[in-house]
């Protein structure tokens, strides 16, 4: 047999699956929604106990027994539905990117998530052509079925994320960011893919790319210990990314993807997100010179 990969992707709308209670029960679900719900749905029910989130200093907790979200905090405790905008989208995608994370790095075991709709067609497709293959006997079939579930194991992790900055402040963007790249670095061949309006998470991606250089560096320097405590408050080793394996895409007003250049192996700061910024500085200047002629 052979490895596949486990390809989850995280839509933009996945704080809808915090609002609403049986979302699996509406009509005209998109499949792309229904699908994250069963994975999210897993990863609650996966939990022994409370989960402490990147932010907030909160924990989430799942009921079981009523299968209520909860958000507990040193004081108070609430439901995910009653939560702010911010914890509903980051939930779903901090649970399901963990779990998953976690189930390939540990087990990796197709019993332990389910096949993708796509991938459930083709092994159906392969079981039917065994079974209607005349030249094989009863016991090639029996030992081509077995073989079929180690085909479709799932050996690492593609996660496609949109916008994972959804609802949240500069600080929390960092911390989830951080902890999702470090969900992709559990195991070899783990992919991330993001899409991203956030100038702050093209940052934090720079920091995560310099900081793994500057991992490679401290390593074997004598003052070893003071310089990797320095370093882990800006950036987790298990946070950073060797330049080699990050590359940017920027989408055009115009419709155009193009690659962003580098520097260094670092992404250009000349980008669209940045530029944006920049004209509204110079619009503030503007603003400022009218005045004065005034």
């Amino acid at each position: 047999g052979y490895v596949v990969p486990k390809i989850m992707y995280v839509p933009a709308e996945r704080n809808f699956l915090s609002a609403v209670k049986h979302p699996e029960k509406l009509k005209g679900l998109p499949q792309s929604l229904y699908d994250f719900w069963i994975e999210l749905e897993r990863s609650q029910k996966d939990l022994s106990t409370n989960l402490k989130l990147p932010v907030g200093n909160v924990e989430f907790q799942f009921d079981k027994l009523n299968k209520i979200s909860n958000i507990v905090g040193d004081d108070y405790k609430i439901r995910l539905s009653e939560a702010s905008s911010g914890f509903q989208s980051l939930v779903p995608l901090y649970l399901v990117s963990r779990d998953l994370a976690l189930s390939i790095s540990k087990e990796k075991d197709t019993s332990r998530s389910e096949l993708s709709s796509e991938e459930q067609k083709r092994l159906k497709s392969e079981i039917e052509k065994i079974l209607s293959n005349d030249h094989l006997s009863d016991e090639l079939k029996q030992a081509a079925l077995e073989l079929l579930p180690a085909k479709y194991q799932n050996g690492c992790f593609i996660n496609i994320a949109e916008e994972i900055e959804q609802n949240l402040f500069p600080e929390s963007q960092r911390d989830i960011f951080y902890k999702i790249i470090e969900f992709t670095n559990f195991t070899k061949g783990n992919q991330l893919i993001l899409t991203t309006h956030s100038p702050y998470i093209i940052n934090y991606l720079t920091l995560s790319i310099k900081g793994n250089s500057v991992w490679q560096k401290i390593k074997n320097s004598s003052n070893y210990d003071l310089l990797e405590k320095k370093l882990t408050s800006i950036v987790p080793e298990l946070s950073c990314v060797s330049a080699n394996d990050a590359i940017v895409y920027e989408l055009t007003k115009e419709g155009e993807i193009i690659e962003l250049s580098t520097y260094n192996g670092l992404p250009s700061d000349d980008n669209y997100l940045n530029n944006s910024l920049a004209e509204t500085n110079d619009h503030f200047s503007d603003l400022l010179e009218i005045e004065e002629e005034a």
